[in-house]
């Protein structure tokens, strides 16, 4: 039958929609679709493998990352402790324009540079008062390098009110900075501090009156807390060792020097008190121990028996002169720090020179 539109001659054409009307409707039902529950699309996450596999990954690169910091870090320390030593040969240099001579460093009292009686200064303290003085306030030249000896003087280092100026006057530097220096008593670093003179600081900070300050320089590796009279607490460094050339010796013994044998293998404190350098002068602070652990002995400890000397005397022969056996620095004097690890000794001592 026709429709109505048919009797009046109108056909029926089909609706074709193209272009970009086609597409735009297109995109409409697919967002609908999208929308249904039935379309949900699952999410793939990762997998413990691949977790476990990233974080060995992650883990590897800490390994490696983490030892390359400390050796930066450890870099940085011996770098900052050379420039410590540049610091002091310079003041070193002033002290003995002025003095014509560079500081002793024999350990006092002494005879003929062997050790007398205790208790005993020895050479890090010298090193000290020559550059600073034992009171900061700068060098006496009446000093005669034995604290305890100096106590009963009330004119040395200005112990009388009534020497003050006298004393003051007399004062030679400082020459090095007494407000950036690293300078702290025996007993401020050790717990016990056998036959060396401790100062008159104890570990606590507390002020002994009785003694007289008596300081020893200390190196940058700073790992010991040490509290001050105000009651602030800081961090100090291992001493630093001081020996002066005895530059009217020619004498030197190391290990490839055979000697008598009364004494073993070792050097004898005769042969080292007149060697160009005398390992004496410290040889009282190194039974110590380290600052951090006085049951832990130094490589440079005296031992005659096992020789333990010659470990010194080798650590400071010049490798550049191979026809005989001589110390480095051989009319000045030596400088060292323990290191990093604190034992002196070791491959890790700072010398102010250059091996």
């Amino acid at each position: 039958m026709e429709t109505e539109r048919e009797k009046f001659g109108f056909t029926p054409t089909p609706i074709c929609i193209v272009g970009e009307k086609a597409e735009s409707m297109q995109k409409q039902i697919d967002r609908q679709i999208s929308k249904s529950p039935a379309s949900c699309k699952l999410v793939r996450g990762f997998t413990i493998v691949e977790l476990l596999t990233v974080m060995s990954i992650i883990a590897i690169l800490i390994g490696l990352l983490v030892p390359a910091l400390s050796m930066v870090r450890r870099i940085a320390k011996d770098t900052r402790q050379k420039a410590q030593f540049h610091s002091i040969d310079a003041a070193m240099e002033t002290y003995a324009g002025e003095q014509e001579q560079y500081p002793d460093s024999t350990i006092r009292p002494s005879t003929d540079g062997e050790p007398d009686a205790a208790p005993y200064t020895v050479g890090a303290h010298h090193l000290a008062e020559a550059l600073i003085g034992r009171d900061f306030l700068g060098f006496d030249p009446w000093t005669t390098w034995d604290a305890k000896y100096d106590e009963a003087d009330p004119c040395i280092y200005s112990k009388s009110a009534t020497d003050i100026q006298a004393s003051l006057d007399r004062r030679k530097g400082p020459y090095l900075n007494p407000e950036s220096v690293e300078a702290f008593q025996v007993a401020q670093l050790y717990i016990g501090y056998g036959s060396v003179y401790p100062g008159n600081l104890n570990r606590n900070g507390t002020i002994d009156a009785a003694r007289s300050p008596a300081p020893v320089l200390t190196d940058s590796y700073r790992v010991k807390t040490i509290s001050l009279p105000n009651g602030k607490q800081v961090k100090a460094g291992s001493p630093i060792l001081y020996y002066k050339a005895n530059v009217t010796s020619r004498l030197f013994y190391n290990s490839s020097i055979t000697l008598s044998p009364d004494h073993g293998d070792g050097v004898s404190d005769a042969e080292a008190a007149r060697s160009i350098f005398n390992s004496l002068d410290n040889e009282e602070l190194l039974k110590l121990g380290t600052i951090m652990d006085q049951s832990k002995p130094h490589n440079f400890y005296t031992d005659v028996l096992t020789g333990k000397r010659f470990n010194f005397y080798d650590a400071i022969t010049n490798s550049k002169i191979t026809t005989l056996a001589r110390p480095y620095n051989q009319t000045s004097y030596i400088l060292i720090s323990a290191g990093f690890d604190g034992i002196f000794g070791t491959p890790d001592d700072i010398y102010n020179f250059s091996q």
